[in-house]
């Protein structure tokens, strides 16, 4: 009856009809992982209104992350937190009773220790809680102001260590324990060595002072443009404005460099800029190639590698298309073939063909390919190596992005590296 209803009023008056029509749909049917459905892009943006689903945008398909964002939002609602959006999810999101995720509290707030973070935040609040946590021991990598699968990891570990609520949530609680209140100042009465400083609001001091990564602006964003341009890594107008084209002239750097290719031009990064702007002969700008055989294509290996990184950079937030080798959409497997053939190099068609395809190595270097074992026995999906334990890859939930292999779903379902150049 309910969906007698819902054609009814579409045929009644389309135009009338746009919230109550997304109303209607979302609830129909149990949405959880793997399925593909416009359903599931209604709950996509319900949780994004709510602050719950924070990719871009919606997808349609229910993924990890979708799965996450449902968890979270449950355990916010006290619903049970099984990752399924069933009757009662449904009616908690739809109804005024469903809880938003906590915001990030603006420098007026009130006092810090009431800060909660989550998976997905981004800003000095999380690098300072990385910090505590390196201090005690939980965390062992670089200070980045970003949430991601490793920092929750981390403070799931501490939480279980003090006899807290383990549930990877930095809140009140968690600060308390850490000795540390959650807002923008230091963890430690120290200086934070690792730790990015925030951008200095003087144009015209130093880019090294400044994190910049895409979504930043002003003239440090400028003056990085320029640089990156006459090293031979740039080659659009000078904005002012990190979006993806800059995001990749940095990653094609890092690269040429022996940086972790994240796309990010933190100290180190715009320190080696500096460094080769006084000294341009130690530059290895990406050269175009236009040959056809697998020899590494571009002259040498370096080169190679340096091109192979900035052909995959230009496809971050390409859709997921299964059977797809284009820029409108890509499989794991034609992500790989295209960025390769685009260096000369013809690899095969599929996953497990590329593994046999490719050499052994024991260690993964970047540029080398890294293959997981998922939805059937054997190498199923695949990536390219950037460094820093980290693959580019167009996932399923995802498209091509950028991914930790030191997560709990792929450090699980690592099988090895190969080597195609």
């Amino acid at each position: 009856m309910r969906k007698v209803v819902v054609s009814s009023t579409i045929a009644a008056g389309f135009f009338l009809a746009g919230p109550q029509i997304a109303d209607a749909a979302l609830g129909d049917q149990t949405l959880r992982l793997g399925m593909t459905h416009s359903d599931v892009t209604e709950l996509q943006n319900a949780l994004k209104e709510k602050g719950f689903f924070t990719y871009e945008r919606a997808t349609g398909y229910y993924g990890t992350i979708t799965e996450q964002a449902v968890r979270d939002f449950q355990r916010a609602n006290n619903l049970t937190v099984d990752g399924i959006a069933g009757r009662q999810t449904f009616a908690a999101l739809k109804g005024n009773s469903g809880q938003a995720a906590p915001s990030t509290p603006s420098p007026s707030a009130p006092p810090a220790s009431s800060a909660i973070l989550r998976r997905g935040a981004n800003n000095s609040q999380v690098g300072n809680l990385q910090q505590a946590l390196k201090d005690k021991g939980y965390y062992s990598h670089s200070v980045t102001n970003i949430y991601g699968a490793i920092t929750e990891e981390a403070v799931r570990k501490f939480q279980a260590a003090n006899n807290l609520k383990v549930d990877g949530i930095a809140g009140p609680q968690t600060f308390a324990a850490l000795g540390t209140s959650g807002n923008n100042t230091s963890s430690s009465g120290s200086n934070n060595s690792n730790a990015a400083p925030a951008p200095s609001p003087n144009p015209n001091q130093s880019t090294n002072s400044s994190l910049l990564r895409e979504g930043s602006k002003g003239n440090s964003v400028t003056q990085l443009q320029d640089n990156l341009r006459s090293l031979g890594f740039f080659s659009g107008n000078s904005t002012g404005n990190f979006a993806s084209v800059t995001a990749q002239a940095v990653r094609t750097f890092q690269v040429a460099h022996n940086l972790t290719a994240d796309g990010v031009a933190g100290p180190k990064t715009l320190s080696k800029i500096d460094e080769v702007l006084k000294n341009p002969s130690l530059s290895t700008p990406p050269t175009q190639n236009t040959g056809n055989n697998n020899s590494n294509a571009s002259g040498s290996t370096g080169a190679f590698v340096t091109n192979i990184m900035a052909n995959a950079s230009k496809y971050i937030g390409t859709p997921y298309l299964w059977g797809g080798t284009t820029a409108r959409g890509f499989d794991c497997s034609g992500f790989i073939q295209t960025v390769f053939r685009e260096q000369g190099v013809s690899v095969p068609r599929t996953a497990a063909q590329q593994w046999n395809a490719g050499r052994s190595v024991s260690q993964p270097s970047v540029g080398d390919l890294v293959f997981f074992e998922t939805y059937t026995s054997g190498p199923s999906h695949n990536g390219i190596y950037i460094g820093n334990n980290q693959f580019i890859h167009a996932g399923s939930s995802t498209g091509v992005t950028i991914t930790s292999m030191s997560n709990s779903y792929w450090s699980q379902r690592y099988l090895g590296a190969k080597r195609l150049h």
